[in-house]
């Protein structure tokens, strides 16, 4: 088995409601891949927008702080959120708080962390 860097980023600490891997590092950027049991839908869609809108609300403010850029896209068979965290003052709350934000979402299979990227 090789390194776990889902568990090295503390993912397995996080009491999510889905199955988390991450494929590698890309720097200041994460591409979170979410897959869901029914599909990829429009409503899906809403709906990871709507919770990553609170987990932004919920941040800012903080120490002037904020969640990063954030960009969202819909595939065929899964939603991509596309996150870069440069400028970001506390890089773990916000890598946490967006997977955590996902818990609010129904029907989440699972979430591959920058998906397809060598480990190192």
């Amino acid at each position: 088995m090789g390194f776990d860097l889902a568990k090295a980023m503390g993912f397995d600490k996080l009491g999510l409601n889905y199955e988390i891997t991450m494929d590698g590092i890309d720097g200041e950027c994460f591409n979170y891949s979410i897959f869901f049991t029914d599909g990829v839908t429009d409503a899906k869609l809403d709906e990871v927008q709507k919770a990553i809108g609170a987990f932004e609300d919920s941040i800012s403010g903080e120490d002037d702080d904020y969640a990063g850029y954030i960009s969202v896209s819909k595939s065929d068979s899964k939603i991509e959120i596309y996150h870069d965290i440069g400028n970001v003052r506390n890089e773990n709350a916000a890598i946490h708080g967006i997977l955590k934000a996902f818990n609010n979402v129904s029907g989440i299979k699972k979430v591959i962390v920058n998906e397809g990227m060598d480990a190192f």
